[in-house]
């Protein structure tokens, strides 16, 4: 597995990525095109997806406090439940858009798993699992379970 994550990290030029936030600003349009595409690119790899679908597991409560706060200061009369339903509907539904394309038997998804696999990362699948069990999205739960399986395996 070493050998494949060293493979997936040369396609990934870590020089560029961190050049996006230096404060210079390139000279020719090519180059600002090269600094997007860079971007994009990483934006298309699974250590993104698996990172974000676990940051945003992670901080949901705190997504849902802040737009309890919002609807508070509008005081449009909204039922604090609804909008914590509501909260919950996005964070879970948009964590899912991004597990969603890490498949367990991939090796490149594989290696995204292993850089991630944690108890947090473990947890996160559980509570997603639950909250799609609760709304009965059973399709999402076997995928959620699927990539568990393999964390657990990883933390044994």
């Amino acid at each position: 597995m070493k050998v494949y994550g060293a493979y997936m990290y040369r396609c990934m030029d870590v020089n560029k990525i961190f050049n996006l936030f230096n404060g210079d600003e390139p000279e020719s349009l090519r180059e600002k095109a090269q600094q997007v595409d860079v971007l994009l690119d990483y934006k298309n790899h699974p250590l993104f997806w698996v990172g974000m679908f676990k940051k945003l597991i992670q901080n949901h409560q705190s997504f849902n406090d802040q737009l309890l706060n919002f609807f508070d200061k509008l005081d449009e009369g909204l039922s604090k439940v609804d909008v914590d339903k509501a909260g919950e509907f996005l964070v879970f539904n948009r964590a899912y858009e991004y597990i969603k394309k890490v498949d367990p038997d991939n090796l490149v998804t594989q290696e995204a798993l292993f850089r991630f696999a944690d108890i947090h990362l473990k947890l996160a699948l559980e509570l997603s699992i639950n909250y799609f069990q609760e709304h009965e999205e059973y399709e999402k739960c076997s995928h959620l379970k699927k990539n568990l399986e393999f964390v657990k395996l990883l933390l044994t």
